[in-house]
């Protein structure tokens, strides 16, 4: 797990009670948000609680040797980066993958997102389009559509597996490639 560092974050190293507390799986991957599952959660604003992660990296540089990754997996972080950055962390994945291995994104998806707006009005969706903008990454650079995220990851060296099933309360577009 790779994070930014910040005032909240903390190496799994110095902190471990923190592992034990927001340990998270495929189908349980909010562990450190089970109480935002919901649009009323989601109302209570962005959590201040500490929270783990193995090593410091970014999307620019991320830290492990050319092809040594098997699987790089980003829950709503990538709609952080500006287009240049969405390239350039595209490029820095595909060095770091194994060839084969996959990339796994998942973004908010916006034209959904929009619309449930339109149907429900809905305050809280207008942070899943925005961001929750608690610090300096919490804004929305992106705003991406399914097939125009494809089109940018393909454009990068990997082609598409398929479209992935993940609970989410907000509409989001989660998708695998394979790196070529």
């Amino acid at each position: 797990n790779v994070d930014v560092p910040s005032s909240r974050c903390f190496l799994s190293s110095e902190r471990p009670d923190l592992i034990a507390r927001y340990v998270t799986h495929e189908n349980d991957y909010y562990g450190r948000h089970r109480d935002h599952d919901t649009f009323d959660g989601f109302r209570q604003g962005p959590s201040l609680d500490p929270y783990v992660c193995d090593r410091y990296g970014r999307w620019d540089c991320i830290p492990c040797r050319d092809g040594e990754a098997i699987e790089l997996l980003s829950r709503s972080t990538f709609e952080h980066l500006s287009a240049a950055d969405a390239a350039i962390a595209l490029r820095e994945a595909h060095r770091a993958l194994a060839p084969g291995e996959l990339l796994r994104l998942s973004v908010p998806d916006h034209e959904a997102t929009l619309k449930l707006f339109a149907e429900t009005r809905e305050p809280i969706l207008i942070r899943h389009l925005l961001g929750p903008q608690r610090d300096q990454y919490g804004y929305h650079m992106q705003s991406y559509t399914r097939e125009g995220l494809r089109r940018l990851v393909e454009a990068h060296g990997f082609e598409f597996v398929k479209d992935e099933d993940f609970k989410h309360t907000s509409p989001s577009i989660c998708c695998a490639w394979r790196r070529v």
